[in-house]
This record gives structure tokens, sequence and C-alpha cells, in this order.
């Protein structure tokens, strides 16, 4: 009997067969880009006029419906917007300083986006993505212009997938007769974990696990406190003296972290069924 996991294997085959014939392989598909930047690409995306870029960079925000969008495209690009969930307080945070000594910014931040409305209709979008920007660039801190991990969305961690499995001769066949059983002895499948890892910029065979880029990947929704203690002590477990790197990739990604097995079974989604 195939299990869960082969199960979403099947899934995720039956997904990867349209993009495998992609050839381009980079180091690493993670990327960083500043807040300059991210304003600069959807300035371009957009047809922000020059004049107001200039304004936007030295700290002047317009009250008008291209800056909103501009704002919200960022918001978009950042991954820390999303037009149906509001904002990603984390997200948002790492492209400010807080001023020295101010531990309040978080809570004044907080109550800023309290008084905004949870969602807005499709013509409002705009607006509610630059409001809510405002909470943060009136409260939390200054701006900085070093560059963030910018997480991936849904088709490029399953891009990254698919093309691991090619790097590492997993086909579809392969997936969909392996049990769950199988899985946890198949050294192909484990080196399919280590290379989403590295690619992705979670795991390094140097460092292991980087709580912090994982939390920022897949942590949304949690608290951050209670997300990295749980998986510190996950990792403890399953941190074993296993010579093969994949091996020990694939005990630590797979074993701790939901959102990574979600990446090998196409982004499994709740069962609304289960009870």
């Amino acid at each position: 009997m195939v299990g869960r996991s082969a199960a979403g294997f099947v899934t995720l085959a039956l997904v990867v067969v349209g993009v495998m014939g992609v050839t381009c392989w980079a180091k690493h598909s993670f990327l960083q880009q500043s807040f300059d930047e991210l304003v600069l690409e959807c300035a371009e995306l957009l047809s922000i006029a020059p004049s107001k870029m200039t304004s936007l960079r030295t700290g002047v925000l317009r009250n008008d419906n291209d800056t909103k969008c501009l704002v919200r495209c960022v918001g978009v690009s950042g991954r820390f917007w999303n037009d149906y969930t509001g904002m990603r307080m984390h997200l948002l945070g790492l492209y400010f300083n807080a001023a020295s000594g101010d531990t309040a910014n978080v809570n004044r931040t907080q109550a800023c986006l309290d008084k905004l409305p949870s969602q807005a209709p499709r013509k409002d979008f705009c607006d509610l993505a630059f409001e809510s920007f405002l909470c943060f660039y009136h409260n939390y801190g200054n701006l900085h212009r070093h560059r963030v991990f910018v997480p991936l969305d849904n088709m490029q961690l399953l891009h990254v997938t698919a093309r691991c499995m090619e790097v590492h001769r997993i086909t579809v066949e392969d997936l969909m007769s392996l049990t769950e059983d199988e899985l946890d002895e198949n050294l192909n499948v484990h080196c399919l974990v280590r290379c989403i890892g590295v690619q992705t910029g979670i795991y390094s065979d140097r460092y292991g696990v980087n709580l912090d880029l994982v939390y920022t990947q897949y942590g949304e929704g949690h608290d951050e406190r209670k997300y990295k203690e749980d998986a510190q002590a996950c990792l403890m477990r399953h941190t074993g003296t296993s010579c093969s790197p994949c091996r020990r990739a694939y005990n630590m990604l797979y074993k701790c972290f939901e959102n990574v097995r979600n990446v090998i079974t196409e982004f499994e989604l709740p069962d609304s069924n289960e009870d």
C-alpha cells in the first residue's frame, strides 16, 4: 500500500512533467534584494515616472495611486504583502532598523495595523497595502539599504524540486513506486531533500539548517520564538553521525519541517475532510 508521503509524490510527479525540460541550473535559487532594488524593479514594471521615483527614494511618499500601487508591488515582490492575508510583519521588519533603545516599535506598529481593515475590495488593494506600509514607515524604524532574503513562492519552490529531481535522476516512475517506508531508506530521496535545502538557502553541509531563513520562508502564521524552539528541539533529536551528507540533510529537513515535506509532496494542502 502506498503511504501518504508517496501519494504526495505521485501528485508532484504529475505536475513536474511540464517543467522537466528546462535546462538552466543556477548554483542557488534563493534571492536577496534590497528595498531599493524592489522599488526600481516595480517602478519599471509599472512605468512609474522618474520624478516620482526620486521623491520616493528621498523619503517622500506621495498620496497618489501610482505611489500606492508601487508600494503594493514592492510588498508582493518582497513577499511581505498579500492582498488577502495582509502584511507579514516579520518579513517587512527585515528591511528596517529600529532606533537604538526603541523597544516599543513592534507594539506601536501593530497598534497602527490593528486600526486598518483586515481586507479591502479589489479596487482598494493598493490603498490598504500603502496604509499598512505607512504603519511601518512611521513606527517601526528606519529603512536600510541592505539586501534581504526573499522567500520563494510556490511555483518557484516547485521549480526547484523539479530541477533537483532531474539532477538526482529521480523519475516520475520512481516516485510513484515508493512506499512511505521506502522514502526513508532511499538515497536518491535523501539527496533530493538536501538539494532542495541547498538550493533554497535553508541548508548547508557546513552550517546545517538556517533557522532564520527557514522561518522567513515557511513561518507565516507561527510565533517566531515557539517555531524556532520546536525546530531546534527536533533538530537535536535527528542530528546524527551519519557519514552521508544526504542522509544528514534528510534527517533534519524532512523529519523536522512540515513545509519542507510539503515541497516534496507538491505543497500538500490541509485535507478538509480530515478529523
